[in-house]
């Protein structure tokens, strides 16, 4: 298996879960690897934990009675180098359509309202080859290149471990693409390295403009020097000349375009955990009147309510819970609100938060990354589970 990301990980651990000898498991990792989860899972890191070997691409090509399934890989598969090898590959979008780069910018920007996820045979095209399944994805209206990006890794997902058995039975049937809705956009399409947002559009274009490219790890859009996270369109028809500041505050600033007026909310993202850290509810509240911010995360995976938590501001943390925080968020090692309200209660003495997510349902049972759950933790500590759940 090749690839990266949780989709490589999440689909590997399958593998192994399910294996009983069946076959030898291996990994080519991309060439960004670093051996260390970020915002999403390592390939490498798992692999090693799992004792699965790591392979360079050139090294499959002799092999006999290969299966290559392409997750994510960075890589161009020329199927022409392989003796003897069956290939696969996940793409995201419904083919022929967006074949190519950039499947969660584009039909953004382009308004479409369903998308979807392909797996499908390698050949020497790009994203050309023979359809095995595809599975559909709804667009919601506020959905970001981000969001997007998470639907289209946890619908991939399950569309290639839905078609597993058939692929290690070589019983799978695929059928050839069709010219008709046959669409490429090449990397030259977006240039990256000079996003900016066009205001001379109608409210509408504009949104969609900050939705395709508002993906927190990679970037956000830049509107008159500030960073913006979300976006609203009013009701009030625009009287001054597309891209005309109307009014603006600490939290947002509504422009004219060519038909409504449009509010771009400033991103006060790391104002925000700062106030949640020091649980200065005012602030949070203030911060927080843009819903966006809520259940964002910096680049360790720290959600506001995690931070509220570790540093148990109760009163943060109710108001976090009330307006939506999601309470089954872990940061990128996999660290859940248990294991930080774990951390408050030894610092603190204060077992209510502990209490409070242990009766809302976090698992009490999950392991992070490293393999360690709560229990273990506690361990490490000095601190027995059953002592401590006799206090709550």
């Amino acid at each position: 298996m090749a690839g990266k990301n949780n989709i490589a990980v999440d689909v590997l651990e399958y593998l192994i879960r399910i294996n009983n000898g069946r076959y030898e498991l291996g990994v080519v990792c991309n060439k960004t690897e670093t051996g260390k989860n970020s915002w999403q899972k390592s390939l490498r890191f798992f692999s090693q934990r799992c004792n699965v070997p790591e392979y360079h691409l050139e090294d499959m090509y002799m092999r006999d009675d290969l299966i290559f399934i392409s997750l994510e890989f960075d890589k161009i598969v020329n199927p022409d180098l392989f003796k003897d090898a069956r290939l696969y590959n996940i793409h995201f979008s419904l083919l022929p359509s967006y074949k190519g780069m950039y499947t969660s910018a584009i039909p953004i920007l382009n308004g479409e309202e369903m998308v979807g996820v392909t797996f499908h045979e390698i050949d020497k095209g790009i994203d050309t080859g023979n359809i095995i399944a595809q599975k559909k994805i709804k667009v919601d209206q506020q959905d970001t290149s981000r969001d997007l990006y998470s639907k289209y890794i946890s619908n991939g997902t399950q569309l290639v471990l839905s078609q597993i058995e058939n692929v290690i039975q070589d019983k799978v049937h695929a059928y050839p693409q069709e010219a008709k809705g046959s669409t490429y956009y090449s990397k030259k399409y977006i240039d990256y390295s000079n996003l900016k947002i066009d205001l001379r559009q109608t409210a509408l274009g504009i949104q969609k403009q900050i939705r395709a490219f508002s993906f927190r790890e990679y970037q956000l859009p830049v509107v008159c020097g500030k960073k913006i996270i979300d976006s609203k369109i009013t009701d009030i028809r625009s009287l001054k000349k597309a891209g005309t500041i109307v009014e603006q505050n600490e939290n947002g600033i509504m422009f004219a375009s060519v038909d409504y007026n449009i509010i771009l909310y400033i991103d006060r993202f790391y104002e925000l955990l700062e106030a949640c850290k020091t649980g200065d509810l005012d602030l949070v509240k203030d911060i927080c009147s843009v819903k966006k911010h809520i259940n964002e995360c910096d680049e360790h995976g720290w959600t506001p309510l995690m931070v509220a938590t570790y540093n148990n501001q109760k009163k943060v943390v109710d108001y976090l819970l009330i307006n939506g925080a999601d309470i089954f968020a872990v940061n990128n090692n996999g660290t859940n609100l248990l294991m930080y309200a774990k951390a408050a209660y030894l610092q603190y003495d204060d077992i209510e938060l502990l209490k409070k997510f242990f009766d809302l349902g976090v698992d009490i049972e999950r392991e992070d990354y490293r393999g360690k759950n709560l229990e273990s933790y506690l361990k490490d500590d000095g601190y027995k589970l059953d002592e401590l759940l006799s206090k709550m």
